[in-house]
């Protein structure tokens, strides 16, 4: 998992100092690869993360395009020199994160708002390649910083707008990416990923549109590490990075925490260790003094016909951490080894993202634990 995101960052490192800004079919693949991995491994970073969708679709555009724009590259590079800088930044400093995404998104923005303008002079626009000459001058100001939440909708309306027209021309296959494009982008994970972004609610397809199919498809992944657990008479798996501790709880322990709803972590304070050490992740990095006075909402999963409360012989306490929120969920039962995700498939229910499936074949409902913590999770906020 290292390598890969090692050679990730190569990649965007090479394109970055690239001087010929012109992108072949063969680099744009790479690059492609290469922010598939990103997205991955920084999905609990969701300024980091809310980059790597930006470059993304700005690549795809370039690729649906057959050339390099200057502003499109002008952009990428932007973005990729954002996210090697804070991939290699020890600071881990969430703030600075957030107003480089500001930043950056104001420009996405503007982006989007240019290339409307020009899709906009004519039905077909003729493509003419053009290398662009590299500019040591700065990027003036966007006032697209000052747009209204409904200017926004709008101008993401009439894009979409054009995007089904282009769809249109393609037959049934563009209604199949239609469809995949509108359930992405109507999905709780999107929306708690861009939570604070003025973006629409918009469907890609019309109500009209016949034959209109849910579309299953399978995405090969990075070998991800999960673990197995069982709620109810369901077997799920969790990402391994997104639990912060487990624990076995007697019956009598799992029926108070039941009643009071929450988990007061200086229930696992130890003599002579300390309790930050307990814990993987931000968790491990908050004071001692506060962590004893720290209670965590016991969260319920939803959706995939789980339980709508946990089971009072629950034997399990698994606590979840993503960023700055944290919360418990209680489980009957946990197996002891982890297990490998190498393939995905999105199909948002409730907190259930999809079906992974595992290295050895079989297949599991994938629990999103963002979407629960965005909902149910305490927010605490680490001091540096």
């Amino acid at each position: 998992m290292t390598h890969a995101i090692d050679d990730a960052i190569l990649r965007l490192k090479a394109e970055i100092i690239a001087q010929d800004w012109r992108l072949s079919p063969k680099r744009a693949e790479q690059l492609e690869t290469a922010f598939a991995s990103l997205r991955m491994h920084f999905a609990n970073r969701k300024p980091l993360h809310a980059m790597l969708v930006m470059a993304t679709n700005v690549l795809a555009y370039i690729k649906t395009r057959g050339n390099s724009p200057p502003e499109t590259i002008d952009f990428l590079k932007e973005a990729m020199a954002h996210i090697v800088n804070l991939h290699e930044d020890l600071a881990d400093d969430p703030t600075h994160e957030e107003k480089l995404f500001r930043g950056l998104f104001t420009r996405f923005t503007s982006l989007k708002t240019k290339i409307q303008s020009k899709g906009g002079s004519t039905s077909q626009p003729t493509i003419q390649p053009a290398p662009p000459e590299p500019s040591s001058q700065p990027q003036p100001q966007s006032s697209s910083s000052n747009l209204s939440a409904k200017g926004e909708q709008e101008i993401i309306s009439v894009l979409c707008a054009e995007f089904n027209k282009s769809l249109a021309r393609t037959g049934s296959l563009g209604s199949q990416i239609a469809t995949l494009f509108a359930t992405w982008l109507d999905s709780p994970v999107v929306y708690s990923l861009l939570h604070d972004l003025p973006l629409p609610s918009v469907s890609l397809l019309d109500d009209t549109t016949p034959n209109r199919q849910p579309v299953e498809v399978i995405t090969s992944c990075p070998p991800t590490p999960v673990k197995v657990f069982t709620i109810g008479d369901t077997f799920i798996v969790l990402q391994s990075s997104a639990i912060a501790m487990l624990r076995t709880l007697s019956p009598s322990i799992a029926t108070l925490y039941l009643r009071n709803a929450t988990v007061p972590l200086k229930d696992y304070s130890r003599f002579l260790q300390k309790l930050a050490h307990q814990f993987t992740g931000s968790l491990a990095r908050v004071d001692e003094r506060t962590l004893q006075t720290l209670s965590l909402p016991i969260m319920i999963p939803q959706g995939h016909n789980l339980p709508e409360a946990p089971a009072p012989l629950s034997s399990t306490l698994v606590i979840l951490s993503s960023g700055n929120r944290h919360g418990a969920i209680l489980c009957e039962s946990v197996q002891e080894h982890e297990q490998t995700m190498i393939k995905f498939a999105k199909q948002q229910n409730g907190d259930i993202a999809g079906t992974a499936y595992m290295e050895d074949g079989g297949t599991f409902p994938l629990l999103d634990p963002f979407t629960m913590l965005n909902r149910e999770g305490i927010l605490l906020i680490l001091e540096h």
